[in-house]
């Protein structure tokens, strides 16, 4: 029987080197280790057409246990990562593939903040926390059965402001590893009629949800927040895009600040929000400007914040997503969200 093979997979093991990036001044004494890892992974390759249309591009996805040492076991200590990522194909012609790959997963932190035995520690105060990631890969296939690839990639942990201190972890690391390959393939163009999109608006809406703690200096309990959205997207190209968005919610950990502080400011916050969006096949990767015009003053002093999200679309129009606000430098909180895509 005569068939076309459509699948590769990978077995993969890596090591990285990095630094840590003070990005406040006060984290500058406890950033000045150079962590350090390792990494196991295994990775799938379709080439179906069905595949390839899921990001217009070839890719692989798989899963990965990580390891860093942040050269710091009094204050640091080490995290275990499990991670799953994407990995779209820029180029793939001949034996160089470059690459970029978007992660995320959980990560458990052996050595967290104690108001005591460990005060220094202000960037992870959960033993449980988020990771993401996002590299940018050389790969070179050596043969038919291995390749070995060079790495620049971006890590981030934090706890999504489930409990303070939370600065979160911000650390560079540069990798190098090597792929076994099982039933190797040799990737070839895909016919133009497969490369059509829609260049028509799109609008959006949805909920999202997070807990917060009450105390954003100390260990609190958590409150949830609740929050609505809606928004139209507009493509420019086959990848990019334009988007535009309002956001409200209430947060009840703002409300148990207010009523600790004994001041008047209500828990419900609106923000129109802007920004750029990749869109490809079926994930969206978001990032956008959020101006506040309504919030608790005297509790949030910034009027402006940006949002990171990524969205999924997983069946017709529903999407499912997780996003991260921050301040400047400064990650705050995470959210799930729950999206309705209309085309």
């Amino acid at each position: 029987m005569l068939y076309s093979q459509t699948t590769s997979r990978f077995y993969g093991f890596k090591t990285h080197y990095g630094s840590i990036i003070a990005h406040t001044p006060d984290l500058k004494p406890i950033s000045q280790s150079n962590p350090y890892g390792f990494q196991i992974e295994m990775s799938t390759l379709r080439t179906s057409d069905k595949a390839w249309k899921t990001c217009f591009c070839y890719g692989r996805t798989g899963f990965a246990f990580t390891y860093f040492n942040y050269a710091n076991p009094r204050v640091l200590g080490n995290s275990y990562n499990l991670i799953y990522f994407v990995e779209p194909y820029f180029t793939y012609q001949g034996d160089f593939k470059l690459s970029l790959r978007g992660a995320i997963g959980a990560t458990y932190l052996d050595t967290i903040f104690d108001e005591e035995s460990n005060p220094d520690n202000v960037l992870f105060s959960t033993h449980f926390s988020f990771y993401l990631a996002l590299s940018l890969n050389l790969n070179y296939h050596i043969n038919e059965k291995y390749a070995i690839n060079v790495s620049a990639n971006y890590n981030h942990i934090s706890n999504g402001g489930q409990k303070q201190p939370n600065k979160g972890m911000n650390f560079p690391t540069l990798s190098v590893g090597i792929d076994r390959i099982i039933d190797n393939i040799k990737l070839k163009p895909k016919p133009n009629e497969l490369k059509q999109y829609d260049r028509s608006w799109a609008y959006y809406f949805g909920s999202f949800a997070s807990l917060r703690s009450s105390d954003r200096e100390a260990e609190s309990s958590n409150h949830p927040l609740i929050g609505i959205m809606g928004g139209a997207l507009k493509p420019f190209s086959r990848i990019n895009g334009f988007n535009l968005g309002l956001e409200l919610w209430y947060d009840w950990s703002d409300e148990r600040i207010a009523q600790r502080l004994a001041i008047d400011n209500s828990a419900f916050s609106s923000a129109l929000t802007f920004g750029h969006h990749f869109s490809v096949g079926n994930f969206y990767f978001l990032q956008q400007f959020g101006v506040y015009v309504t919030r608790p003053k005297n509790i949030q002093k910034n009027w402006l914040y940006q949002r990171y999200s990524f969205w999924y679309q997983i069946a017709n129009r529903w999407t499912i997503g997780a996003s991260l606000i921050a301040y400047g430098r400064v990650a705050d909180h995470m959210d799930a969200r729950l999206i309705y895509v209309i085309k």
